[in-house]
């Protein structure tokens, strides 16, 4: 039987303070609680550890080779135990983020700041993936959660909690009307220059389907498969992008604004995604909560 922790205690402070009565005082403890599991350690492995008189004890040499192995494991328990509040206190530890290219643009830079200003000594790994790939990327394990625009085909076995959700808008360049339109429908812009998303991606199969059902049907003049690539499009004059509102990422693009299409008004989530059958770890359970927060405020 492998000794316990209390018992290496015992021995190492009875080896290094050369007395059962300051031992005892050490651990809070009766001599007599001390003298038991010197007797256990000695018992279990047929050794003596001191020779006793009646003034004093005296290690014998398979205590003095026992003590250091003794304080090994001590020293490294107490290592595991403080690396173990430092997880739970945030004071260490590693998380690894998926999130969709969109977010890394216009929604990430913010909540990263907030949360490495509040636990600088967590360490972060940040994939920015294809929207597509981000379920299974996560799902894989390659990640603890992930934050985008997906839909739950109810066969995953992904967690899904919605954060926050905007109507797709028409981004264009502001020129003091453009950014007073509170409301414009599909039919408003049928006309302009429009940036779309190719064929094939999430979003743009959701507006396919939306106009369909009302009889519309999306005439871009430019596809594009990212959507920074839209926005800078946008920015220098190429015509209106179609896009989520909370895509647009204000600092980065100052002269844009979104303005919310309606007739049919198609509404896009992002959510976090995370596998179900794992507990977020205290650091990721933070970062949920900060990035939470920080969208619903945005």
């Amino acid at each position: 039987m492998n000794p316990t922790m209390r018992q290496l205690e015992a021995l190492v402070l009875v080896y290094r303070l050369g007395s059962i009565t300051k031992a005892a005082a050490e651990l809070r403890v009766t001599q007599s609680a001390i003298s038991l599991l010197i007797r256990q350690i000695e018992e279990n492995f047929q050794l003596k550890l001191f020779d006793r008189t009646t003034r004093a004890l005296h290690p014998t040499a398979a205590c003095k080779e026992a003590v250091p192995a003794a304080e090994r494991i001590l020293s490294g328990a107490r290592g595991l135990s403080q690396h173990m509040r430092d997880l739970v206190e945030l004071r260490g530890g590693r998380i690894a983020v998926a999130v969709s290219a969109g977010v890394a643009s216009a929604l990430l830079p913010r909540i990263l700041a907030r949360y490495r200003s509040r636990y600088p000594e967590v360490k972060i790994d940040l994939f920015d993936v294809a929207p597509d790939e981000l379920l299974s990327f996560v799902t894989a394990g390659h990640a603890e959660f992930g934050i985008g625009s997906f839909e739950d085909d109810g066969r995953s076995e992904a967690r899904i909690e919605t954060l926050m959700q905007s109507p797709l808008s028409a981004i264009g360049v502001k020129d003091g009307r453009f950014e007073k339109r509170r409301r414009l429908t599909w039919e408003d812009i049928a006309a302009s220059d429009l940036i779309a998303m190719r064929r094939g991606t999430r979003i743009r199969t959701q507006i396919d389907e939306a106009l369909a059902s009302t009889g519309q049907e999306l005439k871009p003049a430019l596809e594009v498969s990212l959507i920074t690539t839209a926005l800078a499009l946008t920015a220098e004059g190429a015509g209106i992008s179609i896009l989520p509102a909370h895509m647009l990422p204000s600092a980065q693009f100052p002269t844009l604004a979104a303005v919310p299409l309606s007739q049919p008004t198609v509404n896009r989530h992002v959510s976090l995604l995370s596998r179900a059958d794992f507990a977020l770890s205290p650091a990721a359970e933070r970062f949920f909560e900060i990035a939470k927060h920080a969208m619903s405020t945005r």
